[in-house]
């Protein structure tokens, strides 16, 4: 029957596991909150009525609320990740400390949003550490500073090897590192991005919100596009 066909489908049975994880449907919610943010601006640019870019504007709104919710223990394994990159003593040294600072950097990050997110519930009062959102985009920022070095430092390393011999094992050595360079790079435009954002939040940079939010779409698309990659059927 076409309804067992579509019910059992292998994309589909993905897709379910896929949203059955909270860090899944978080990052899923970044992208709405981001693609919202930057319909909001379009629409404004395009002379849409008031009512369509208020409803995106409180679109964006709301996806960031429940994007807080779903990140609250998040700190946690940052800081893990911390702790075993200190205690990893043959790691190069350079991806070692900006491994530690890049996690130590997101655990502060997470750490404030999850007080901002008690102050939008009330558990803290509003007008309590008024610039608690600064903070937080500070920790974010050095947070990918320190993985812009180790991308780069990724990628020096890796680009140093030559393919000399063409026997099959090296061959196969070849491919693994020209894929660990493609995700070394990928990952340097990743914190660029978001870098811009961070850099636009803190008030250095004063670009538009449709121009925030689309740097924030293509992150987004980043992040769910290695989940569904890592998700097993």
């Amino acid at each position: 029957m076409v309804a067992d066909t579509i019910i059992y489908h292998p994309t589909l049975t993905k897709l379910v596991k896929f949203w059955d994880s909270t860090p899944q449907r978080e990052k899923s919610f970044r992208l709405l909150a981001y693609l919202s943010r930057f319909l909001a601006y379009y629409t404004y640019k395009k002379g849409y009525s008031k009512e369509t870019i208020d409803m995106f504007k409180s679109l964006k709104g709301h996806f960031t609320f429940i994007r807080k919710g779903m990140r609250f223990f998040k700190p946690v394994p940052h800081l893990q990740a911390a702790a075993k990159a200190y205690d990893n003593k043959l790691m190069d040294p350079i991806l070692q400390i900006t491994t530690i600072i890049r996690n130590l950097g997101y655990a502060g990050y997470l750490t404030i949003d999850a007080l901002v997110f008690a102050k939008l519930l009330g558990i803290v009062s509003s007008k309590k550490w008024p610039n608690l959102s600064t903070y937080a985009s500070r920790f974010w920022l050095i947070g990918l500073i320190a993985g812009i070095i180790n991308s780069l430092r990724i990628i020096y390393s890796l680009s140093n090897y030559e393919h000399n011999s063409v026997d099959e094992k090296s061959e196969i050595d070849y491919k693994a590192i020209n894929n660990k360079l493609y995700a070394a790079k990928r990952k340097l435009i990743w914190d660029l991005l978001d870098s811009f954002i961070a850099l636009n939040s803190l008030d250095y940079l004063h670009f538009t919100e449709g121009d925030v939010g689309f740097a924030g779409v293509i992150t987004s698309i980043f992040g769910l596009e290695d989940m569904w990659k890592a998700q097993k059927i």
